[in-house]
């Protein structure tokens, strides 16, 4: 029997794409749990009120996606939709008065509930636009002093009365509801939907309104006006053109389509070392075949909140084809990753700027050139900047230094 349900959950809180993290196939609530396991949306529940301990100032986007367990499957299926929410998390909870009638004698539980319920009176339900149950998947424990509690935000589970019944029928692990069960079991599922709305569960708590915490982000309409403002002359216009047409034919996007490659040092040398070298300020990467540059491309590596790893590592998994990501539901072209981190080289889309979740992604027409060119082994150096010391000989001199040059293989056009 198939499981699945909707999600809101916080993407900059997800594992790189190259992560092999196990996912739970038990449900899709505990699938979404092991997804965002690792969350750093932390929050600090006491007397004093509720304060975020990962980025009180900050938003975070939460993005809606759908979750599907399959019967028989070895994965789950993840399908992200366009629909994303910025959320100010520490704006959620301003009113600390709640949180002062809490006495000595309250349990660890009773500030986790009363974190559920301020948090059920400030999310927007009506700026979200979902008719169900919009319930806080938390993960909680007590502070050694009984007298506060550390909530992991997890996700927002966007559940209707069907699958807010199988989920009370069906809760198991170590996800459970906040309310004991028999206060499910004296009431009706209409009934048992406003408990929720009070009290919610070890995952979570329901939703009312405050105007003016969401603001509603539809993120292909964002990535065309960025691009547009980028694009104000009519060349750079024409040359977007090119590149949405070529992705249409290849299914990648490559906003530069500016990669150097010198198929003749490459077929020429065999011999001589070759290393990667990952400039991340400039966005581009570079293969070094003894001191000169054989490819020079774009790349594309970790967006705002996601982090690239600076470093010296090895190849050490290689994989043409046949890669994909269970997380981002995408496949991963040309992989090589980068020790035993879930970070790696491959193919992906290029929009003009660092867009990935922490890998470094290449264009469709480079990749296949730089796998065929390197092997496990081979050192992948990530730097904030490069300033092409290893092209210097001779005590630096310049007159030593080969730049990347075309050089076009017999019979290419």
């Amino acid at each position: 029997m198939n499981t699945s349900a909707t999600f809101l959950g916080p993407v900059n809180e997800l594992p790189a794409e190259g992560s092999e993290k196990p996912l739970s196939h038990q449900s899709a609530v505990d699938c979404c749990a092991s997804l965002f396991s690792d969350s750093s949306l932390i929050f600090d529940v006491s007397r004093s009120g509720v304060m975020v301990v990962s980025n009180p100032q900050e938003t975070e986007i939460f993005q809606q996606f759908d979750l599907e367990i399959p019967e028989g499957e070895s994965e789950p299926k993840v399908r992200w939709g366009e629909d994303a929410f910025d959320i100010q998390l520490q704006g959620l909870f301003r009113d600390r008065s709640a949180f002062e009638t809490l006495s000595d004698a309250s349990e660890p539980e009773d500030y986790v509930r009363r974190f559920l319920e301020v948090l059920s009176s400030s999310l927007d339900e009506p700026t979200i636009g979902h008719d169900g149950a919009t319930i806080p998947l938390i993960r909680w424990e007590a502070d050694e002093s009984g007298e506060a509690a550390r909530v992991q935000l997890l996700g927002l589970l966007l559940a209707d009365e069907k699958q807010f019944e199988t989920f009370c029928q069906s809760q198991g692990s170590d996800l459970g509801l906040i309310f004991e069960d028999a206060e499910v079991q004296a009431h009706g599922l209409r009934e048992t939907l406003t408990v929720m709305a009070l009290l919610g569960v070890t995952l979570g708590s329901a939703t009312q309104a405050e105007a003016g915490l969401f603001k509603f982000k539809e993120r292909k309409a964002q990535r065309a006006l960025a691009e547009q403002q980028q694009m104000m002359q009519q060349q750079a216009i024409q040359k977007r053109q090119a590149a949405i047409q070529e992705a249409q034919r290849t299914g990648y996007l490559d906003m530069h389509n500016d990669a150097y490659i010198n198929y003749q040092l490459l077929e020429a040398d065999k011999s001589s070392e070759r290393q990667v070298i990952v400039d991340v300020a400039r966005q581009r990467a570079y293969l070094l075949v003894g001191n000169q540059i054989a490819i020079d491309t774009a790349v594309s590596t970790a967006r705002e909140g996601k982090h690239t790893p600076r470093g010296e590592f090895k190849i050490t998994q290689r994989v043409a084809q046949g890669k994909t990501s269970t997380i981002y539901g995408c496949d991963l072209p040309y992989w090589q990753r980068l020790d035993q981190s879930a970070i790696g080289m491959h193919v992906g889309d290029l929009p003009g700027h660092a867009a990935s979740a922490g890998c470094i992604r290449l264009p469709h027409s480079v990749a296949p050139v730089l796998f065929a060119n390197t092997a496990s082994g081979v050192t992948v150096k990530v730097v904030d900047q490069w300033g092409q010391q290893e092209l210097q000989q001779g005590g630096g001199q310049q007159g030593n230094m080969v730049v990347a040059q075309v050089v076009e293989r017999a019979g290419d056009s």
